[in-house]
């Protein structure tokens, strides 16, 4: 699997983390569920672009927008810190989108030269063209 997909993956199962629910009260309201999914969303279709600074740069902003939910109480502390997590993991994965490089090979092919007129010298002794026998 190539590693671009494996963030992608990462990042389908951060979208099924932000809907899960736990503990005794909601980990992440309705609101910030929905902020949040429409920026996980702008990560994955980054990352499947192979597009890694669009991918970079919604990281960034979902990690604001976690840190701003988690200061206004919309997202629990466990969850703010596992969506954090996974959001590093995902932008560990992006290195390989820039490092995967594509080799070309350009090969030149010279033609042969034009054929020599092997007529030319044969039967010729003296080189005058007055062949080769005497008399």
């Amino acid at each position: 699997m190539s590693r671009a997909r494996i963030a992608t993956v990462a990042f389908v199962g951060l979208a099924a983390f932000l809907g899960a629910c736990g503990g005794a009260g909601p980990a992440v309201s309705d609101d910030a569920s929905a902020r949040l999914g429409a920026q996980v969303t702008a990560v994955r279709a980054a990352v499947a672009a192979h597009d890694a600074e669009a991918a970079a740069g919604a990281l960034a902003t979902l990690r604001r927008t976690v840190g701003r939910l988690r200061r206004s109480g919309e997202v629990s502390a466990p969850r703010a810190a596992a969506l954090l997590a996974a959001a590093g993991d995902v932008e560990a994965q992006l290195t390989t989108i820039t490092t995967t490089t594509t080799t070309t090979t350009t090969t030149t092919t010279t033609p042969p030269p034009p054929p020599t007129d092997d007529h030319r010298g044969k039967g010729k002794v003296d080189g005058k063209g007055k062949g080769s026998g005497e008399g």
